[in-house]
């Protein structure tokens, strides 16, 4: 290869690290016509289609790589997210254990295992290999390092005092909080570091004795823990989820305050969320444009819908003036715990997959979740109810995009709930 083109293939890598995925794609493609090791170039272009969601082409691209390049991990590893994306599970996950067999170091090909056993309902087995999140490119921008010996389950841990720490986002820190009190039972001093804006509503959670907020002064402990792994310390499985509801809960002055703000009672009141984080990377599949979620506010006088979500795009606020059934008041949210206490004066939650239906579900509230064709891991596949919440009801796309037959649906049970108009 001539200095000239390894200069390109180098420029490629820098575009990708820093998430310039179409500059990226361009460099690769002329390489690709410059250099005899095309199979690594296919990679790179590949990589690079996947991160801008032209799965289908990125599955061809990654695919002749693994043909011309079988030696080459990381490029079967993509393929496996290439292929999972277009709905191509089996071959995905023959993919991803490819990539484990050629390189078992590669943390990105056992964290994306471990994520397809997780999905396929195999707790016990896709945990250990989750761990490699901890070790891969994207973990790494997520974690917060934390100094001490790391606790996995090694037991007695009765007088030990023991760090549990947020890794993700907020609903991964609502879902796996429960686990604070399985160690406080075995006799340990449980501390916990959540994110910003969660102290209110977390404060007195069962079996947490300090609870600090990210870049607060962490008191001593023994040993440390990231919250996404208690599951694998506690050796979880379907039939062993501590889903014991509720183990949060809205303070009373909150709800008192929301009341008032609500004024009387005279109809049904439905709380909804239909977009999440924008920054998050698979938003445009689970937030859902308010001028198509509201087919579910349609022909509903007996009941009025209440915006749980602390912010609105602007094109969602311009709908929502055409809207008079639907309530908003991010400028009143402050937190979680003003969260907490206007879902606990609604009849029903219907939300994409944010934090909000973590919290409705550890609350014990009726929620009902909307999910995209393939979703997160830890709804797994098919079921219309969630282990980790027992009062949670799951409504799936059948098809990629198809988030209107979803909505009829959501409209008919609304109905069928509480009450036709």
């Amino acid at each position: 290869m001539n200095p000239f083109t390894m200069l390109m293939v180098e420029l490629a890598l820098q575009e990708i690290y820093a998430g310039r995925y179409a500059a990226a794609e361009a460099l690769v493609k002329w390489a690709i016509s410059a250099w005899m090791d095309v199979g690594y170039c296919l990679y790179l272009l590949g990589h690079s289609q996947y991160h801008l969601k032209r799965y289908a082409e990125s599955a061809i691209a990654l695919g002749d790589a693994v043909v011309l390049r079988p030696d080459l991990a990381s490029a079967h590893n993509d393929l496996s997210a290439a292929l999972h994306a277009l709905g191509r599970d089996p071959e995905a996950v023959a993919a991803v254990q490819r990539a484990v067999a050629l390189d078992p170091n590669l943390a990105e090909a056992e964290e994306t295992l471990g994520i397809e056993l997780l999905r396929a309902g195999r707790l016990r087995e896709g945990w250990p290999l989750y761990e490699g999140r901890l070790r891969s490119t994207l973990g790494a921008k997520m974690r917060q390092d934390h100094p001490g010996p790391p606790w996995r389950g090694a037991r007695p841990i009765a007088g030990r005092t023991i760090f549990l720490h947020a890794e993700q986002g907020a609903g991964d820190t609502l879902q796996f909080v429960r686990y604070a009190r399985l160690l406080a039972e075995e006799g340990a001093t449980v501390v916990l570091g959540v994110h910003r804006g969660m102290r209110t509503l977390l404060t007195g959670l069962a079996g947490v004795s300090t609870l600090i907020e990210r870049g607060e002064d962490v008191p001593p402990y023994d040993l440390q823990c990231p919250l996404l792994s208690l599951p694998l310390a506690f050796d979880t499985d379907l039939d062993s989820i501590p889903a014991d509801v509720p183990y949060l809960f809205a303070a009373p002055e909150r709800v008192a305050a929301w009341r008032a703000r609500l004024g009387p009672r005279g109809k049904k009141r439905v709380g909804v969320v239909f977009s999440g984080n924008p920054a998050h990377p698979d938003d445009l599949r689970r937030s859902i444009p308010l001028v198509q979620f509201a087919r579910v506010l349609a022909g509903a006088p007996d009941r009025e819908f209440h915006v749980l979500q602390n912010e609105l795009r602007p094109a969602d606020r311009g709908v929502l003036e055409m809207l008079p059934n639907l309530h908003e008041h991010t400028a009143a949210i402050a937190d979680f715990a003003d969260t907490a206490a206007l879902i606990a004066l609604m009849d029903v939650v219907v939300t994409v997959d944010t934090s909000v239906a973590h919290l409705a579900g550890a609350m014990g509230w009726p929620v009902w979740l909307l999910l995209p064709f393939k979703p997160d891991w830890r709804w797994m596949l098919e079921r219309e109810d969630s282990p980790w919440y027992p009062t949670m009801w799951l409504f799936r796309q059948q098809r990629p995009g198809d988030w209107e037959s979803v909505l009829d649906e959501v409209a008919k049970q609304l109905d069928e709930m509480l009450g036709n108009p």
